[in-house]
């Protein structure tokens, strides 16, 4: 059928019949059929809401050898290992609060009074908003449904969820307001190095280096690696080597001593050369990023709406009775309960003292 003709379909059912002196009538007849079908609501968004059979016209095609290849595998996040989880009871803000001590013993002579010392206070709060979308097909697209593909809507909605997750913590670090809150903490916060042996070296010691708001040394003593998949052969060759590569004494490697683990962040924004990475303390040590879930709702949710059709007399189609009594829809749904940090300043980052940024643009 020729791109004129499509143009024609696509303009609303009155055009289809300029396109009878190419077509059979038979062939426009069931054009049109599937146009009333279809075009019921006014823009092209809405017309994917609810998935009819023609939407799907080389799955339900003619021809006699037909299947799918396998699907696209998502490049899953891995940020449960190095965000600090938390639960909310409700949709109200949770608080979560420090008590910082300024506490130093100072000389007291004979008769003379003790300095005192004071505990400050730090609060943030977050909660948690419902994330959700749907998908509706009819029943006939069910019927029609000979390879099973369609059946398999429940886990691509469960998968889009939890790509939704992967992206949204991401987010919650990797962000422009962030990273330019950290480069103006300096040193030993932010560095500008590419991921080398010599430059994640200085990452660590940044870290040994970190300290309370009051001064004190803090003892962080496990640090984990996040990067995007770009810089993943490079961290496993650092980090496998028997010595210290573009190290000038070229000793023994004693990096992977330091580092805890090696998670990827698909979702961390690159732009080669300059790719970033970032350095996290043990969650259990120090929550730098905190993720709220709902209490009780531990992930992602898949559900479907109760079916409003039940035969009375007859035989039915399959499918005919698993949807919608106005329209035989099956509504298939899906949601998250997830939340984090919205600091002006800082986003998602609840405690800077446990993240070290490096945006990678010197070697």
């Amino acid at each position: 059928m020729s791109n004129k003709i499509i143009s024609w379909l696509s303009d609303g059912i009155s055009e289809i019949e300029k396109a009878k002196a190419v077509l059979p009538i038979a062939e426009i007849d069931t054009r049109i059929a599937a146009m009333k079908e279809v075009f019921t609501a006014p823009t092209p968004t809405q017309l994917k809401e609810a998935m009819t059979t023609a939407h799907f016209a080389t799955y339900f095609g003619t021809l006699l050898d037909r299947q799918f290849v396998k699907d696209y595998e998502s490049y899953a996040g891995s940020w449960k290992s190095y965000t600090k989880g938390d639960t909310a009871p409700d949709f109200r803000d949770i608080s979560r609060m420090r008590m910082d001590r300024y506490m130093r013993l100072h000389l007291r002579r004979e008769k003379a009074e003790s300095k005192a010392g004071y505990l400050v206070e730090n609060e943030f709060h977050y909660g948690v908003e419902e994330y959700s979308t749907q998908m509706d097909i009819s029943w006939r697209t069910l019927l029609n449904d000979d390879l099973g593909k369609i059946r398999e809507v429940p886990q691509q909605l469960a998968m889009a969820a939890a790509e939704f997750e992967d992206e949204f913590v991401s987010n919650l670090y990797d962000n422009a307001v962030t990273q330019a809150t950290i480069l103006a903490l300096g040193a030993p916060w932010f560095g500008t190095g590419r991921l080398t042996a010599a430059n994640l070296a200085i990452g660590i010691a940044a870290m040994m280096t970190r300290t309370t708001p009051e001064g004190r040394p803090m003892n962080i003593r496990r640090i984990n690696l996040v990067i995007p998949p770009l810089l993943k052969l490079q961290a496993d060759t650092i980090l496998s080597s028997a010595l210290m590569a573009g190290v000038a004494t070229n000793d023994k490697n004693v990096l992977p001593g330091y580092i805890a683990g090696v998670y990827t962040d698909p979702y961390i924004a690159t732009a080669a050369p300059n790719v970033p990475w970032y350095l996290f303390a043990d969650p259990n040590e120090i929550g730098a990023v905190r993720v709220a879930r709902l209490q009780g709702v531990p992930g992602p949710l898949t559900y479907m709406k109760e079916p409003e059709v039940r035969i009375l007399s007859g035989g039915a189609p399959s499918g005919f009775d698993a949807g919608s009594f106005a329209t035989g829809d099956i509504e298939y749904g899906v949601s998250t309960f997830i939340g984090g940090w919205d600091s002006g300043t800082l986003v998602g980052v609840t405690d800077f003292r446990g993240l070290y940024y490096s945006n990678g643009t010197t070697a």
